[in-house]
């Protein structure tokens, strides 16, 4: 079913976004039946994970833009692993208002909604037996699913995968469905992996600040996947898995793999708390997951070769070139970085330098660590549109990544170009009060024409490391950043012919706030189940 494309082309088209097809909708929220941001087992208990974690105190931009380890390797035992989940999806502020206390996160999430949870895959290590848990980001534990090594088994479904039997641990990503569906609807399929891409890009930079080395795997069977994680059907699916540490463990491993025939135990779904008093089907996105589904191990290894095919996009026309230096520009830590970031609600209209925009750039490009992706290629370019950025003519732009240059597509003066960077992002005067609009797009068809259904995910999920990426390379810099989404056809036909067979995946608004952020805090949560079960 995966090779039949009708599926993920249909999804898109019926979810664009128009100016006049939000003026018509009839979607509303019921704000008595927000979910909760928390998932809470009824009948099981939890492991409390350490306050003491170790700190990222690695330089932000290097990590950002590493794909590789550049420090010796920590070791990796549960603190390490604490560092890891906090860093990705602890809570960093505590945020009090009339309506309630929200909780807010390490990585952004679409409407704050945070619909990804985080599982974690282990070895027997210090602090930790071996098995499937589940982490609660609201009291900073891990409850346990399974227990027992099931890192071969885990291989195994990803087909034969070595990042995943060499690593000592392996997070997996999900996304609970109606969290993000009771606001954006059927759209909200696309968030999925906006949301996890971000959570991703921040996993990727605190394990490369331990010296441990991660990667990305999108080839798996997701029944399989789902089952091992003890998943409600039609509720929460798998979105990506996250081995880390390939490095540290050694030896014949990888080589003498050979599948368990040992069937995986059959459990009991473990009840928990529902996330809101009812729950709207939402058909147009389980359609879609269904059929980008991998069923087989022979699809997954079908998906898995396809990493053989070149997807980088270049320039078509001959077009002004800037080439962008990489000046570097920051002094802070990663975990000051990620503690600083948030969503900028207001920006200065201030320009911002041609070197901070570079240095954007060019950490936010150098590479994901994908399995689907051969080494140096990308499912997505960035177009942008410059508004205020000194030395660079208002206007738009194609980055491209490997002559690190700037492709200028037209000159604007600064009000048309606000205007329409405002404009293609749903009218928000945000975006038009930005320095710069970066869309991260695709050539849709042609990626799905190679992977088929399951590229959409791919290139969705790209999309959203790349925006978590700029997300931290902005603010490691003193500035701000805002994602959004935006009218499809609109960025397309803005960008004119150079992007006329592409799509938009995800917007990111960067500029100058208008106003000091405040720092987050380790807020290493012990919350108490009442506050679990708010809906802030």
């Amino acid at each position: 079913m995966n090779d039949d494309i009708k599926h993920a082309i249909h999804y898109h088209e019926e979810t664009k976004h128009s100016e006049l097809g939000l003026q018509m909708s009839r979607h509303y929220l019921d704000w008595d039946d927000k979910p909760r941001p928390f998932k809470v087992y009824q009948e099981l208990s939890s492991i409390p994970l350490p306050q003491d974690f170790p700190i990222p105190t690695a330089d932000a931009l290097t990590c950002i833009r590493s794909v590789r380890p550049f420090l010796p390797e920590s070791p990796l035992d549960i603190r390490a692993l604490a560092q890891f989940l906090f860093f990705s999806a602890g809570i960093t502020r505590e945020m009090k208002y009339d309506s309630g206390t929200y909780y807010m996160r390490a990585a952004s999430a679409t409407g704050a909604l945070y619909p990804i949870e985080l599982y974690v895959i282990s070895k027997e290590f210090a602090g930790l037996p071996a098995g499937v848990y589940h982490f609660c980001p609201g009291n900073f534990s891990l409850v346990e699913l399974r227990s027992g090594d099931y890192r071969s088994k885990l291989a195994e479904m990803a087909g034969g995968n070595p990042n995943i039997l060499s690593s000592a641990v392996t997070v997996a990503l999900t996304s609970f469905a109606w969290r993000n569906a009771w606001k954006y609807g059927d759209r909200s399929y696309r968030h999925w992996f906006w949301d996890s891409g971000v959570i991703a890009s921040n996993l990727l930079a605190v394990a490369i600040s331990a010296g441990v080395e991660p990667a990305l795997v999108t080839g798996f069977l997701d029944a399989g996947v789902n089952n091992l994680l003890r998943l409600e059907q039609r509720s929460e699916a798998a979105v990506v898995l996250a081995p880390l540490g390939s490095s540290l463990v050694k030896g014949p491993e990888v080589s003498d793999f050979r599948p368990d025939p040992e069937p995986l135990p059959v459990l009991d779904i473990p009840r928990i708390i529902p996330i809101s008093k009812r729950e709207t089907e939402h058909p147009e996105i389980w359609k879609l997951h269904d059929a980008s589904s991998l069923l087989s191990p022979k699809e997954v290894a079908q998906w898995l070769s396809s990493s053989k095919n070149k997807f980088t996009n270049v320039a078509s026309e001959d077009l002004s070139q800037e080439h962008m230096q990489d000046k570097r520009q920051d002094l802070d830590s990663l975990s000051d970085v990620i503690l600083l970031r948030g969503s900028t609600r207001r920006f200065s209209r201030s320009p911002i330098s041609k070197n901070h925009l570079s240095t954007i750039l060019f950490s936010s490009t150098r590479g994901v660590p994908l399995d689907v992706l051969a080494k140096g290629e990308s499912l997505v370019d960035i177009y942008l549109i410059a508004n205020a950025v000194e030395g660079l003519a208002p206007g738009h732009y194609f980055y491209n990544r490997h002559a690190k240059s700037l492709e200028q597509l037209d000159a604007m003066n600064e009000l048309a170009s606000r205007n329409e960077s405002g404009y293609l992002c749903l009218g928000q005067p945000l975006f038009s009060d930005a320095s710069a609009v970066l869309f991260m797009m695709t050539d849709i068809n042609a990626i799905l024409k190679t992977l088929g259904n399951r590229g959409y995910r791919a290139c969705q999920f790209e999309a959203g490391v790349v925006a978590g990426k700029i997300y931290l390379s902005s603010y490691a810099q003193g500035l701000g950043a805002s994602g959004s989404t935006f009218y499809d056809d609109a960025v397309t036909e803005s960008f004119g012919p150079h992007a006329r067979n592409k799509a938009a995946m995800i917007a990111v608004g960067v500029g100058m706030p208008a106003y000091k952020a405040r720092r987050g805090k380790i807020l290493a949560a012990r919350l108490t189940k009442s506050q679990l079960l708010s809906n802030g």
